[in-house]
């Protein structure tokens, strides 16, 4: 069955005809030529986009009924809870994107709210790593995939957009680190230790209701997740703490050889939400080499119930200023930008969907960011991590880092020899009783 049908619904979050709050326009109309100008120089990486799963959800997966060189604006698309899209070629153009780093999101339970089983949580990343890859294939002129992160530079001179995965959530890998390499060689340059509810291993800001989680169960990390992140900095895949408890928080730095990236979180001092970043997380940022991309749902912006100029929501004001504070704790070099576009359905008023990256550039040309520092803010300080982290690969595979060995849970295959291995270990244990 087709999923859409074409509609002038004014309750389409992106039919907003009026000024999304005040000083908006002017802002735009004054420093816009100089923003695009911005984004045709400096590659906009943004590090979470959700369009994968809105192929699953609203698409059945198959491409025949998803034109991405149509801009869908006005259209209403059934499957996703807010009914639209953010995200198309047209739009991805308007918006001066850059780069792009596609989550291939599987949420940590089925729709029978059970957990995902290990083995079909493996099979459905891989099919979500394929959505990414059929849509380089489908539109070359548009997407490539980066084999290196020296080719972001040269694909974007070329006029395309770079295009790579990132695993959002531990729990995908099926307590596998062969799964894990597996996934960094079909184009993972990132996986979130863990999505709502985690993974047994890493601990999680929230359950996988939604609710807040207040105690971290394992200290943040235990030694599988330890081994997690040692082999993730092996093979050269970046280390992604949005979603994770503040104990992970501190835990994953403490563990990591390599810069860490918040993919799509903001400032926890600006905004009291769990998935939000804490100053005395900002402040490791530095020594660490990581970077805090913010994001722009409002609920982690300016919290479920902000209001301004008579209307509920968090602003791109507010997006600017969890930029600042990043800058103002971390530093110029440590801030970078997560939309995470096609992944929620209330996002600060002016940055509606993918088009709407400049009016951000716009407002913080007007707070005085040079064009260098924007630069720095819209790709190149996250280009630099991905950088970072393959050279501490290559380092920690010439000095015979050992590879990751551990399993986290059952086997998926149990064989003769590890039936063997456990009689023979439980034999043992009975004797020295």
């Amino acid at each position: 069955m087709d999923p859409l049908t074409t509609t002038e619904n004014a309750t389409n979050t992106q039919n907003v005809a009026a000024e999304p709050y005040p000083g908006h326009d002017e802002t735009c109309a004054k420093y816009m030529e100089d923003a695009v100008a911005v984004h045709s120089k400096y590659p906009l990486l943004d590090g979470h986009n959700d369009l994968p799963w809105a192929v699953r959800c609203c698409f059945d997966m198959k491409w025949s009924l998803l034109d991405l060189r149509k801009n869908w604006t006005s259209e209403t698309v059934e499957g996703a809870p807010w009914r639209c899209l953010h995200t198309d070629i047209p739009r991805l153009r308007k918006g001066g994107v850059g780069a792009q780093l596609w989550s291939v999101f599987l949420p940590t339970t089925g729709n029978d709210g059970r957990p995902i089983d290990p083995a079909t949580a493996i099979a459905l990343t891989l099919e979500q790593i394929d959505v990414v890859h059929r849509m380089c294939e489908l539109y070359p002129d548009v997407f490539e995939m980066v084999e290196h992160a020296g080719d972001i530079e040269r694909i974007f001179a070329e006029g395309k957009i770079p295009s790579m995965c990132g695993v959002e959530g531990g729990h995908q890998i099926g307590g596998s680190l062969r799964a894990l390499r597996m996934f960094r060689k079909l184009g993972v340059r990132y996986m979130t230790l863990t999505h709502n509810g985690g993974p047994g291993w890493a601990d999680p800001a929230t359950n996988a209701d939604g609710s807040f989680c207040k105690d971290a169960v394992v200290g943040g990390l235990n030694d599988f997740g330890r081994e997690v992140v040692t082999e993730m900095n092996r093979i050269g895949m970046t280390v992604d703490l949005s979603h994770v408890h503040a104990e992970t928080m501190h835990a994953a730095p403490d563990v990591a050889r390599a810069p860490v990236i918040f993919s799509h979180s903001s400032t926890r001092a600006l905004c009291r939400h769990p998935r939000d970043v804490p100053d005395d997380v900002l402040k490791r940022l530095p020594e660490n080499g990581g970077v805090g991309m913010i994001v722009f749902l409002s609920k982690f912006v300016a919290g479920e119930f902000w209001v301004a100029g008579g209307k509920v929501g968090a602003t791109i004001l507010e997006v600017a200023d969890h930029v600042d504070r990043v800058v103002e704790i971390a530093g110029i070099d440590h801030v970078g930008i997560g939309g995470d576009y096609d992944g929620g359905d209330l996002f600060a008023r002016g940055l509606e969907d993918v088009s709407k990256y400049p009016a951000l550039t716009c407002e913080l040309l007007k707070r005085g960011y040079t064009e260098e520092q924007l630069g720095k803010v819209l790709g190149s300080n996250v280009i630099r991590v991905l950088k970072e982290c393959e050279v501490v690969s290559e380092t920690m595979k010439a000095a015979k880092t050992p590879i990751g060995e551990g399993h986290w849970g059952p086997e998926l295959y149990v064989t003769n020899a590890m039936k063997e291995q456990k009689l023979l270990s439980s034999t043992v244990s009975l004797e020295k009783k």
